[in-house]
């Protein structure tokens, strides 16, 4: 009952002055996202365009660290601007909200001023405390201050299914993510003792970490008690919206379109009370005993008022926007048919991945393409298979270049169930030849590669794989250099498994994984006529998300039910089943608990 009342009076608190709250967290969240994000972007992309550097991943760190010493600086400095942004906003937003329930308002220019003010007082400490706090404890804890800045800082999925499939890594993540949630919990009063009470760092650990002593699941309860209420408010409205909206479809059809423009932009609007209101809770929960009650009264808005009609303007030019935006996504222009690729050459385990028999089963669906992986073999041949050791399918533990051609088909590969012979590439690309199915080839290397692997690969398939409309990818980009310096009419897609910033190279396109793949990353690659590939995405979820970023193929699992969900989105779905799909791809709800 306590969290319950705890709740009641954060409902209080925020309609006292919701117009107040409202504009001040919407604000700060227009100016992250329209200002803030894509000049950090700019600045990355500017720094390595002139430091030479085509992109940033794990595969390419120390060579950047090594040579590229300026670059790095930059890089770093960039790093720290980053995190003095984020500081920056949990302080704005302190400050914002201490003013206005205060002094029951609060005005930009002063709290601006208040918070580049709080800046000098931080030390190198500092920023090595904040680095920790901000890049791992909030984004991986699940529970805090959220921020669109640390929107890329998370865990790929496919590391996380990775880990999954083994018990000992599952019990790590498992321990690595209580430890973390536990440290979030106790560090939870850290920034507000900075922002408010404008304590040292060591002052305000010491302070949180006393303040939490024995009342961490209190805190941890009064949190979630937030996140539920706030999600259980979000899905019955969304619930009587799409309800309604379902009625108008089937008995009110001549006037269901407008009526759905109508509902998406009530969605709109729930979407973002639940995030403002969350935002609000949580700061609120933070600040219990940090707000004080003052008579003073600042106004909200300035006796020097804007004119009335640049208002009236400004909020006519946003609806036209919003509205115009409803009916382009209503009437389906936002969605096109991607790509549909099987990935490994299966379908929810139909097979043996990799195999021929999978590839038969498999293309049987019509997939648009079949992506299988290839290493280079001792003989300098070239088998098809996914791992760099053959143990988990075959049960022999060497590694493809330990091993010839000859040796390694006549192994077994057991999956799923099924078992098939290892396949050759030439017999893998014969029966895909046979069977009409385009193939995207995954060039895998290794450092005991032959140093004339890609040329013997682009002299023996180079010409076959252009006639066939194959297309190559690969996650190591001397290949993908090699193969346009070589084979210049081949497509080549350079396999991305994070997106730190938009890459610089001759690719025609990029495997990006998805889960850090983001809609202006599409639409850069589509301004530069290059393509995007999402991988690997086996949720329906995922999938509508990828489809309302507009990529072009999607890589899949589970190509049966890719199909499914994409031919939902196509095929004249009613408005409600839109409406439904814009749920899914609506911007996070940025609950305090995830």
């Amino acid at each position: 009952m306590k969290h319950l009342r705890l709740i009641n009076t954060i409902r209080k608190d925020f309609f006292q002055n919701w117009v107040a709250y409202t504009a001040l967290i919407l604000g700060i969240n227009v100016v992250i996202g329209l200002l803030l994000i894509p000049f950090l972007g700019w600045l990355t992309s500017t720094t390595l365009d002139i430091g030479g550097v085509d992109y940033v991943s794990y595969t390419n760190i120390g060579n950047i660290l090594l040579d590229h010493p300026f670059t790095t600086l930059a890089l770093l400095f960039i790093l720290v601007l980053a995190l003095l942004f984020i500081y920056w906003q949990f302080s704005f937003l302190m400050l914002g909200m201490y003013d206005i329930k205060a002094k029951h308002g609060f005005a930009f220019r002063t709290i601006i001023r208040d918070t580049l003010s709080l800046t000098p007082k931080l030390s190198v400490s500092s920023f090595f405390f904040f680095l920790g706090y901000f890049i791992l404890i909030l984004p991986f804890a699940g529970i805090g201050f959220k921020t669109a800045l640390l929107a890329k800082v998370k865990i790929p999925d496919f590391i996380i299914t990775f880990m999954l499939s083994k018990v000992w890594l599952t019990a790590l993540l498992v321990i690595a993510y209580l430890l973390v949630l536990y440290l979030g919990l106790r560090l939870l009063f850290v920034l507000p003792n900075l922002v408010i009470r404008q304590t040292s760092v060591r002052q305000a650990i010491t302070d949180s970490w006393h303040k939490t002593h024995h009342h961490t699941w209190d805190y941890f309860l009064s949190i979630l008690m937030l996140s539920v209420t706030v999600t259980v408010f979000g899905a019955i409205c969304y619930l009587l919206i799409i309800g309604g909206q379902s009625l108008a479809d089937h008995w009110l059809y001549p006037i269901a379109f407008p009526v759905a423009i109508l509902n998406m932009v009530f969605i709109q609007i729930v979407s973002q009370f639940v995030l403002i209101f969350s935002t609000f809770g949580l700061m609120r929960i933070l600040m219990s005993d940090l707000i004080i009650s003052n008579v003073e009264r600042s106004p909200f808005i300035h006796k020097r008022r804007r004119p009335r009609v640049l208002t009236v303007a400004a909020i006519l030019l946003v609806a036209v926007g919003i509205v115009g935006f409803n009916v382009i996504y209503l009437k389906g222009l936002t969605v096109s048919r991607p790509l549909e690729i099987s990935h490994r050459g299966v379908d929810n385990g139909n097979g043996v991945q990799n195999t021929i028999p999978a590839l038969r089963k498999t293309s049987r669906e019509h997939p648009d393409y079949v992506e299988m992986d290839i290493h280079e073999t001792r003989d300098h041949q070239f088998v098809v298979m996914h791992d760099n050791n053959l143990k988990n399918l075959t049960g022999v533990n060497q590694d493809p270049y330990q091993m010839t051609l000859k040796q390694i088909t006549s192994l077994t590969a057991r999956e799923n169930g099924y078992a098939a012979k290892v396949a050759s590439f030439n017999q893998y690309l014969t029966a895909a030849e046979k069977l009409h199915q385009k193939l995207l080839v995954e060039i895998k290397v290794t450092s005991h590669d032959s140093p004339d692997m890609l040329k013997l690969f682009v002299q023996r398939y180079g010409k076959r794989l252009r006639r066939d409309h194959d297309e190559v990818h690969s996650l190591s980009y001397p290949v993908i250099k090699g193969l346009k310096k070589q084979d210049p009419k081949q497509f080549v897609s350079f396999i991305l498994p994070y997106n730190l910033s938009f890459p610089h190279t001759k690719a025609n396109a990029y495997t990006m994984e998805y889960t850090t793949l983001t809609d202006s990353f599409v639409d850069q690659a589509n301004a530069r006529h290059q393509r995007v590939y999402a991988w690997t995405v086996d949720s329906d979820n995922a999938v509508q998300i990828a489809l309302f970023q507009g990529v072009n193929g999607i890589i899949t699992d589970n190509l049966s039910q890719l199909k499914r969900t994409v031919n939902a989105n196509l095929n004249h779905p009613t408005y409600a089943t839109r409406l439904e799909d814009y749920i899914i791809d609506v911007p996070s709800s940025n609950l305090p608990l995830n």
